[in-house]
């Protein structure tokens, strides 16, 4: 039975703030490491059915644990997992172990109340290995009666679907999890088509394409609202603001024209506000970035004049740092190759590029990235040339 149960009366309109941390592998095979992510997975996609529940994010998860350097550290720890809550600004935070024994299975969950710093509860659930998304189901519910949560009948309904019945299917999906948080993308999709391959109809969509789209989305969609939520936290006065620049910059991927956007629009931001923090760990990130977006328009005849201008800017802006220096030698070779050619031949050149890279290429590749976010980035671009002084 549940050891302690809270009253939300208070609260009940307003919704209740509860992170997941990844579970530990107690188990003596390390085969088993990757259900860590995939256990907390399938609880956060179960209780974000719940509306009286706000369920933090696993990218905010995952930078939480770089930030406070826990990444390798056990949650099962009582300091550790406060820790983790307070950093993650969660009311609640449910932290636990598994353990796989041969056909058993068994789950240790605990649940603090963090603001108050006590266990609500020290649960486990036990049953054959099979029976997995059974005991993952126990556990959701005594999450539920510990906070008292009064479930709708469409909730109810939801709780008691599973995405999937095969051990093999979510094994690899927890597998695929673990590759995609480590940036492998290649070894996620592997792992996600042999989660389709065990159960072809994992997921709601029809094709295999699509189950992936569907998995990849939800991905993509979590981290630009952790980008989002980040960027409006970015507090230019804070000694972890460079550091919180250069993570933000480097999470936010170029082939992803979501995040591309993200990405420019913190830049634009910085730039309008005379914001060039220094480098971390040696490398000036918003050099980086900026001038990277600057040599994608090497091809663009309407940049031609603001490129050099925006070396200058990076230049002056980081006068002792060799890199926008040596980034700048080459982007200038490129630039003198592109503007011999007849202006008006590389425009025409350059609109008829982004017309067929739009019907043909992948979603995913950069160049479409850039082409959506073609107006931004010009932009961008002008604005560092304004920052010159004449």
């Amino acid at each position: 039975m549940v050891s302690a149960l809270l009253s939300c009366g208070a609260l009940a309109d307003k919704p209740l703030s509860v992170a997941i941390a990844y579970f530990d592998n107690n188990s003596l095979e390390a085969g088993y490491e990757p259900l860590a992510r995939g256990l907390a997975d399938m609880l956060i996609t179960d209780l974000s059915n719940v509306q009286s529940l706000q369920l933090v994010e696993r990218d905010k998860l995952n930078l939480a644990l770089d930030e406070l350097k826990l990444s390798k550290t056990k949650f099962i720890d009582p300091k550790n997992a406060l820790k983790l809550g307070k950093g993650l600004s969660a009311r609640y935070l449910l932290v636990g172990g598994y353990v796989v024994s041969a056909e058993t299975m068994r789950l240790d969950a605990r649940l603090f109340d963090v603001p108050a710093s006590k266990v609500m509860f020290s649960e486990k659930v036990e049953g054959k290995k099979d029976e997995f998304f059974a005991l993952e189901k126990e556990l959701v519910e005594l999450l539920i009666k510990a906070l008292d949560v009064k479930l709708q009948l469409t909730e109810k309904t939801k709780l008691r679907s599973n995405a999937t019945e095969s051990f093999d299917a979510f094994s690899n999906y927890a597998a695929g999890l673990t590759a995609k948080d480590a940036g492998d993308e290649a070894k996620a999709r592997a792992h996600f088509e042999a989660a389709l391959a065990a159960d072809p109809n994992y997921r709601a969509a029809k094709t295999a394409t699509e189950r992936l789209a569907v998995i990849f989305k939800r991905d993509d969609d979590a981290k630009v609202q952790t980008a989002d939520a980040m960027r409006k936290a970015l507090d230019p006065k804070a000694k972890d603001f460079p550091q919180k620049v250069a993570t933000l910059l480097s999470q936010l991927q170029e082939g992803k024209t979501d995040e591309q956007k993200r990405k420019v629009e913190l830049l634009l931001w910085l730039a309008e506000n005379d914001l060039t923090p220094p480098a971390v760990n040696g490398l000036p990130a918003v050099a980086m970035g900026g001038l990277q977006i600057v040599y994608r328009h090497t091809g663009d005849p309407t940049q031609w004049e603001n490129i050099p201008k925006a070396c200058e800017y990076f230049i002056a802006r980081y006068p002792t740092d060799d890199y926008p220096k040596s980034y700048c030698r080459g982007l200038l070779m490129s630039l003198k190759a592109e503007a011999t050619r007849d202006r008006a031949e590389a425009m025409r050149e350059w609109d008829e590029e982004r017309e067929e890279d739009l019907k043909k290429l992948d979603p995913e590749d950069w160049r479409v990235s850039l082409h959506k976010n073609e107006a931004v980035m010009r932009k961008l671009i002008a604005l560092y040339a304004s920052k010159v002084k004449k």
